[in-house]
């Protein structure tokens, strides 16, 4: 706990008093081609966003005292901005085209703000808030920030080669290009506690929430890494995907490579961690993702885990599955139909 006061301390030096073009700026590590930040503006910008989209949330806030009542209005200008392009609606924090997009890409690519823009409400906000939130939040959320690196990097060093490895194998995919960012929060500024830009190599990844933590870390950080190249669009299981699910006339289903993602890090991390954490429960599972239009984990069970196991190869476990979907339909169409038929009697 001492050393990460410590490191804390340094890193608030540091991260007010560097330039905005370092490209070290605000590096707290690294593993293998991973490098991991924890920005104080991009912190502050999510944060915002999560009092915006969340009013529970900003009530909790408004009372625990951390910012004076008299200075709680500077917030409360920045959440009605927020709000108004688009929190309230939760647009997506990367992939949408909004304000609050281009704001979280220049702020984690450290392009910075751009304050001669003159659609720049946000970074307004930014620029006025950040003294008082440097002064007052900052210390503690990038003490959390740091915790839960630091509780990462531990199992890291222990089972992440072994994961990575076992996940290039298994997706036939390099799963970090040259370099990845992963930008630790202490907000995630959405639903989800993650996400990742497959363009610019860069992940947002939450340090709070508790299906983040522990060994979920673990897992989540691999499933954000494999967004890129492992599962990307051009990846061999896309690719395959793409080609069996149009031979059977599924195509509709096409979105199954991200279930296929969640089950596949998960299962690994499962495998690598046994020994130590033999109830570890992946992350899908734990939070009741295989339902609805996810429903496929009766499916991955029968026909993608032997893959898992080198029973088969990537090509027949993505062709029985198709070949199971399309039974599944037809099924579906002979049930309507008759359904049809009774109907017009």
């Amino acid at each position: 706990m001492i050393k990460i006061l410590l490191l804390v301390l340094t890193l608030l030096l540091i991260s007010l008093s560097t330039v905005a073009d370092d490209p070290k700026r605000n590096q707290i590590g690294s593993w293998g081609g991973v490098i991991f930040k924890s920005d104080p503006l991009l912190n502050l910008h999510l944060f915002l966003y999560e009092l915006a989209r969340d009013r529970d949330a900003l009530e909790e806030f408004k009372s625990n005292g951390a910012i004076t009542s008299s200075k709680i209005s500077i917030f409360e200008k920045a959440i009605k901005d927020y709000r108004k392009l688009g929190a309230e609606n939760n647009i997506h924090i990367v992939r949408s085209e909004s304000e609050i997009a281009n704001l979280t890409e220049a702020l984690m690519t450290g392009k910075g703000i751009d304050n001669s823009e003159a659609e720049n409400t946000l970074g307004h906000h930014i620029n006025e808030i950040a003294p008082l939130y440097n002064a007052t939040l900052w210390g503690k959320h990038l003490e959390k920030n740091l915790e839960w690196h630091q509780e990462l990097q531990f199992k890291l060093k222990r089972y992440g080669n072994k994961i990575s490895a076992d996940l290039e194998r298994l997706f036939a995919e390099d799963l970090i290009v040259n370099t990845h960012t992963i930008n630790i929060t202490y907000k995630p500024g959405l639903l989800q506690g993650a996400t990742t830009s497959a363009r610019s190599h860069q992940t947002i990844i939450n340090s709070t929430y508790p299906d983040y933590s522990g060994w979920l870390a673990l897992e989540m950080f691999f499933h954000e890494l494999s967004h890129v190249s492992s599962v990307g669009r051009k990846s061999t299981l896309r690719r395959l995907i793409d080609k069996e699910f149009d031979k059977f006339g599924v195509a509709d289903k096409k979105g199954i490579w991200h279930p296929i993602q969640f089950y596949t890090v998960g299962e690994t991390v499962r495998r690598a961690v046994s020994r130590v954490e033999p109830n570890y429960t992946a992350y899908a599972k734990a939070n009741g993702l295989y339902r609805g239009h996810w429903d496929y984990k009766v499916l991955l069970d029968k026909y993608w885990m032997p893959y898992l196991d080198g029973l088969v190869s990537m090509d027949e476990a993505i062709t029985n599955i198709a070949k199971a979907l399309s039974k599944e339909k037809s099924k579906e169409l002979t049930k309507f139909k008759m359904w049809g038929n009774k109907s017009a009697t």
